[in-house]
């Protein structure tokens, strides 16, 4: 029977498994190198091995068992003898990568999640289709809660305890679902060893990596985003910490180095630290550090590199820079601690979860945004506000902290503050900032979904989530909010005057039939002060216009189902009433065709998702309204 004639589940759990023995292998046979082995070592690379043999013939791999029958042609040669030899390491594991490429079947291989006794495998993409499953189940109750009214619910005993009940279901199968997402961190680990003995040896280096608390566990999504980082991390150790053998031997330092990478939970979070007990940061970068007020700032600044010369992994100043923006991303963090001679620690601190946060809801421009809670330190009054160093400040707890207004650091055109406004005192890698708002709500536990792929460049956010009273929040980056605040004088205007009456602001049609389009479009153009109105499609754009007729501006998607964006355009240029309303296309169609189409359709501007800048929409908008 060939491979193709088995199952390709049954293929599929064979290859998982044969990954899991593989594993195994290649961390014995790195013990033994070590010089750390046992005496039962032969005997385990023998289970492994025979494993593999006998499962390959069932599922049609015959090169698979001919490869592990090689190999227990040498083991047996080891067990004769008595002990595996450390000779033999480097040519069983050149065999197992072999036997690692036939049991794949030519395609690349990833870690292999690990699974637990009684588990059952689910693919990835059918735990997050339930996620948002259970996301527009948990909206559609509070809708029918809203719908129902407090009166009605409290009227009807009956009603009211089945909603309640319902309630608690959707808690418990929310809570499951995301139980799904998460994985232990020994499904990207157990390769690690393996890839750090080979970039050492390529470096002329010896070096044993320790790895603890691999059960860690974190969402698979923030996980997968995640690995490429830690190689990060373990190849500028090896390449840049850990010295040569013969440089720590005169430093009184064992020959091989060790490399020790530890995760833990930390409450809402994970912290995962790689140590290296090398010579420390260089002090060229520990004075550039100091002059910034940020190591990790210096580290991370493109280009800039600690290495004396180029190699296959280092010298380059790529690497940590990347590793920032990637934790930085998903709302983490980056620390780092040195001390010369004495090594260097790297501590990523990361949300356990990207689906289930915890944010603290704030107002701004009567806009409501998330912000996450472990990043926020204290939320205080805005009192006097002071000038240092060219930059508003205030005083928290007996230290001056720069102060900004959240407004300008979105693009928003706010209006000036009230007197009772708060700023919270947000806490990132790259500085401390109070980012004054109108007021702190309160905490949320929230779902928190990407933006959607067209404006998922937009800076300064981490996605989007639905409050329970069905509205949308931006959940803001902090690390963003630090980095992009103001360096230059600027006053925060608390107090000074009030916001036109909403009757007197600009009122602006949103048509796009992807809703998380739609909503971060509104929301961008509400926090500026304009009324906003949102339309699935051209039909029921046209149906709004008709109905209510006061609007100043249309932003209108191009591809939708029912009426398109040129027929909108069309019908609008048609009627009297509105021939001459300014309409803004915003759409993933960029090519200088379909511009000319728009132009010729009617349109006032002409957008693109791909390059979607929300200060060029917001300069948009003001122009058009203005010049009517």
């Amino acid at each position: 029977m060939t491979a193709a004639e088995v199952p390709a589940e049954l293929v599929r759990i064979f290859r998982e498994e044969a990954a899991e023995h593989l594993d195994g292998m290649v961390a014995c046979l790195l013990a033994v190198e070590s010089g750390q082995g046992s005496s039962d070592d032969t005997d385990t690379l023998f289970r492994h091995t025979h494993s593999i043999k006998g499962s390959a013939g069932m599922v049609g791999l015959p090169e698979a068992g001919a490869i592990a029958n090689s190999i227990e042609d040498v083991l047996q040669s080891a067990r004769d003898a008595g002990s595996l030899s450390p000779l033999l390491t480097e040519p069983l594991l050149q065999a197992t990568d072999a036997l690692r490429r036939a049991v794949a079947g030519e395609r690349a291989v990833a870690p292999a999640a690990v699974a637990q006794a009684t588990t059952i495998r689910v693919a990835a993409h059918k735990v997050d289709r339930m996620l948002d499953a259970v996301g527009e189940t948990v909206l559609h109750h509070r809708r029918l809660e809203h719908m129902l009214g407090r009166s009605a619910l409290g009227a009807d005993e009956v009603i009211g305890q089945e909603v309640d009940r319902g309630e608690r279901l959707l808690e418990e199968l929310q809570d499951t679902v995301l139980d799904l997402r998460m994985v232990p961190l020994s499904t990207i680990t157990s390769a690690l060893p393996r890839a750090v003995r080979d970039l050492a040896t390529t470096e002329g280096k010896q070096v044993d990596l320790e790895i603890t608390g691999a059960d860690t566990q974190l969402d698979r999504v923030l996980l997968d985003g995640m690995s490429e980082a830690i190689n990060h991390l373990l190849r500028n150790a090896v390449a840049h910490g850990i010295e040569s053998p013969d440089a720590r031997e005169r430093a009184g330092k064992p020959r091989r180095g060790a490399l020790r990478m530890h995760a833990e939970p930390r409450g809402g979070q994970v912290a995962i630290q790689v140590h290296d007990d090398g010579g420390g940061v260089v002090a060229a970068a520990l004075v550039e550090g100091e002059r910034r007020g940020s190591l990790v700032d210096a580290l991370a600044e493109p280009g800039f590199s600690t290495a004396g010369g180029v190699s296959e992994i280092a010298g380059r100043g790529v690497g940590l820079d990347a590793v920032k923006r990637q934790v930085e991303s998903v709302g983490g963090s980056l620390a780092i601690d040195t001390a010369p001679g004495a090594g260097t620690s790297i501590t990523l601190l990361l949300p356990a979860t990207l689906a289930l946060l915890r944010v603290l809801l704030v107002t701004r421009g009567a806009q409501r945004f998330g912000l996450p809670l472990a990043s926020v330190s204290e939320v205080v009054a805005v009192g006097d506000v002071m000038t240092l160093g060219g930059r508003p400040s205030i005083m928290v707890r007996e230290e001056s902290v720069a102060l900004c207004d959240l407004a300008p650091v979105l693009g928003m055109a706010g209006s000036d503050l009230p007197e009772a406004s708060r700023a919270l005192v947000v806490d990132a890698t790259n500085g401390r900032l109070a980012v004054a708002c109108e007021e702190a709500i309160g905490e949320r536990e929230v779902i928190v979904k990407p933006l959607s792929p067209s404006l998922a460049a937009v800076p300064g956010y981490l996605g989007a989530a639905i409050l329970a009273d069905g509205a949308i929040v931006l959940v803001l980056d902090p690390a963003h909010l630090v980095r992009h605040a103001p360096r230059v004088p600027a006053a925060v205007k608390v107090g000074a005057g009030a916001a036109r009456a909403a009757t007197q602001r600009p009122k602006v049609l949103v048509v796009d039939d992807q809703f998380t389009v739609r909503e971060l479009q509104r929301s961008i153009l509400h926090a500026s002060g304009y009324r906003v109105e949102v339309a699935c499609d051209g039909r029921e754009a046209l149906d709004a216009l008709g109905a209510e007729g006061d609007f100043d501006l249309v932003v209108t998607d191009l591809q939708m189902p029912e009426m398109d964006g040129l027929e909108l355009l069309g019908a609008i240029r048609a009627d009297p009433d509105h021939s001459s309303l300014p309409v803004v296309v915003v759409t993933s169609r960029g090519s200088e065709e379909d511009r000319k189409r728009g132009a010729e359709a009617g349109a006032d501007a002409y957008i693109v998702k791909d390059a979607f800048d929300q200060q060029a929409l917001l300069e948009t908008v003001r122009r058009l309204v203005g010049a009517q």
